[in-house]
């Protein structure tokens, strides 16, 4: 079962990297995806904070290389 924070999850996904509402991005990956490039990378970043309250350290955002690292990191902060 999808939790609703992997699916606000995926909504930023969608609406940074401009996909269609119906695009799968669990297997979205940073060095894989033209459209990831470092302006987008911190509009994720941006989102995230933003959608659930968080403060990202550096080392958090180096962590996000794809979008199951991101939801992993998620989960790990409880979310």
């Amino acid at each position: 079962m999808i939790s609703t924070n992997e699916v606000k999850l995926a909504e930023i996904f969608r609406v940074v990297l401009d996909f269609d509402d119906s695009y799968d991005v669990s297997s979205v990956r940073r060095l894989a995806e033209a459209k990831w490039d470092s302006l987008a990378h911190v509009s994720i970043v941006a989102a995230i904070e933003s959608e659930f309250g968080l403060h990202l350290e550096i080392a958090d955002m180096e962590r996000m290389s794809s979008f199951a690292a991101t939801r992993l990191l998620l989960e790990e902060k409880g979310l």
